[in-house]
């Protein structure tokens, strides 16, 4: 009995022990440390502001208004080539942008984004915001409304260029480098969305390479972008242009987090040519081309399905001066990896007429290296089979 109470007591004073322990462990009032601070609580991480980035590029973008003829479906637009694309264009919905309204009896008029990118005045946006328009107006940051002229446009990649006049040096930004924006990276949107003014998004670069064309090389964005930011810029978190938005995916018209802007290096060249010449300059090769499959690649003893095996070679092309034949595989251009027909028409546009392109072909399983000299190519609204107006000709 006596060795039952002793274990009684003894467990009893381990209970009162923990209890004290726990006590002074916790501050809490009547232990024995009771008057010791508790450690600071870990901070959660602060959101960061985007404040300074979107006051220091904001005064650079504009609002665009347009005005079409009333009545008539611009032929441009009829062309457009990312109706099949893309489930809805910013600016408006686009069957009131471009639908046949033959019979309305007033203008149509239409809104959009823009940014400045020279100080003298010129003014990039998307080229579907004034396609067919009669006439352009640029709204500054400060509310002056300025009319446009238009430099040049490019429907392929659905850019256009145009001129102000001011009466002092516009704020201008600049362009990210050449494969800047990554997967992952923060970017902040800035546009006219719905026409009600100045606004700025946040989000993230979600994906790369995205689009269906042969110039499409679309970065897609989870920035919230809707109807009316079409045209207008998306920026990283040091305050330069990663991409121009064109579209988003959305089966209401409204933003799902799907966006496409078109990448920063594609829109420099684009409106480098366009302020030389008015149009894009590209090159052509003459050859229509389709993707390497895997059943392909195997048939014809290729390691990899890459490339772009030729359909069809046009008489008195670039492509037939050279010797490339039907069945031909081209793999690189200039001894860079083609990956796909996409990647082969941005290789050859990027050559200048009259320059050679050293290109290396897969026939009759060896490798096997022709010089062609690059022709230029049709106008962009030309759609015949000169030029590179479908992902099967280049």
């Amino acid at each position: 009995m006596s060795t039952l109470s002793s274990i009684r007591r003894r467990m009893a004073a381990a209970v009162l022990a923990l209890g004290l322990a726990a006590a002074v462990g916790a501050g809490l009032p009547g232990s024995l440390e009771a008057d010791t601070p508790a450690p600071p609580a870990a901070q959660a991480p602060a959101m960061p502001s985007f404040a300074d980035l979107i006051e220091e590029v904001s005064p650079a973008v504009v609002s665009i208004e347009v005005v079409h003829e009333a009545g008539l479906l611009p032929a441009a637009a009829r062309r457009h080539p990312f109706p099949e694309r893309f489930k809805r264009f910013f600016g408006e919905d686009f069957a009131q942008r471009f639908g046949d309204r033959r019979g309305s009896p007033a203008p149509r008029g239409g809104t959009g984004s823009g940014f400045v990118v020279d100080a003298a005045g010129y003014v990039v946006t998307a080229d579907h915001v004034i396609a067919g328009a009669e006439m352009v107006t640029v709204i500054l940051d400060d509310g002056a409304r300025l009319e446009a002229a238009l430099v040049g446009r490019d429907p392929r990649t659905d850019i256009a260029l145009l001129k102000v006049e001011a009466d002092a040096p516009l704020p201008a930004v600049r362009f990210a480098g050449a494969d800047a924006a990554r997967v992952g990276d923060g970017v902040v949107a800035v546009g006219n969305p719905f026409g009600l003014g100045k606004t700025a998004t946040f989000g993230i670069v979600s994906a790369r390479g995205r689009g269906t064309g042969p110039y499409d090389d679309h970065l897609q964005i989870d920035a919230p972008i809707n109807r009316g930011n079409s045209g207008g810029p998306s920026f990283n978190l040091r305050g330069e242009v990663v991409g121009v938005n064109t579209a988003i995916v959305s089966p209401t018209g409204g933003n799902v987090g799907i966006g496409f802007a078109v990448p920063a290096a594609t829109v420099r060249a684009v409106i480098d040519d366009l302020r030389e010449h008015g149009r894009v300059m590209r090159g052509w090769l003459g050859v229509h081309i389709q993707d390497v499959t895997e059943d392909i690649a195997d048939g014809l003893g290729l390691a990899r399905a890459e490339g772009a095996i030729v359909t069809r070679v046009q008489p008195e092309s670039p492509a037939a001066a050279a010797g490339i034949a039907p069945g031909d595989v081209i793999v690189a251009v200039d001894r860079e990896a083609v990956a796909d027909p996409r990647a082969l028409a941005r290789a050859i546009a990027a050559v200048a007429a009259g320059a050679p392109a050293r290109l290396t072909l897969w026939r009759d399983g060896r490798s096997l290296d022709l010089t062609a000299t690059i022709a230029h190519a049709a106008a962009p609204d030309a759609g015949d089979a000169a030029g590179p107006a479908r992902l099967a000709d280049l």
